[in-house]
């Protein structure tokens, strides 16, 4: 089985479940605990909803990419599109003090993947936004 996996998403949520349903195949083949492949694919589907919804027409004809890395000791998701800057650790969390009905709608998929993963971080790097995530085996 491959150690490496490499998606390719452009704007459309067909392109996400396809590239869930690719990820999905992958992590058959693997020996990875059930939560981990869940986490990563909640991640794939995350960041690439907020990438269409965010980011702007001339990013979009480059597309999304997404790695999926299988290392001795965890699996390691890099996602990278040439938006706007953007640094998902930056994103304030929801004021806790508020009822989810009167908070501002967003920001709940970020944190939320941020508080499951092992490790996350992000770079810009010329024109490119990249964020890692890396889960535990």
């Amino acid at each position: 089985m491959k150690e490496c996996l490499t998606l390719r998403i452009q704007n459309s949520d067909h392109a996400i479940a396809s590239a869930l349903g690719e990820a999905t195949s992958w992590f058959a083949g693997l020996e990875i605990p059930a939560a981990t492949q869940y986490f990563m694919r909640l991640a794939i589907e995350e960041l690439g909803t907020n990438w269409m919804k965010y980011s702007s027409q001339a990013s979009h004809a480059d597309g999304m990419g997404f790695e999926l890395l299988l290392c001795a000791d965890r699996v390691v998701l890099r996602a990278t599109d040439t938006g706007p800057a953007f640094n998902p650790l930056d994103v304030p969390p929801p004021p806790e003090s508020l009822p989810p009905e009167k908070r501002d709608p967003g920001g709940l998929g970020i944190l939320l993947l941020r508080k499951m993963a092992d490790r996350m971080s992000y770079e810009r790097r010329a024109s490119m936004n990249i964020v890692t995530i890396e889960k535990n085996r």
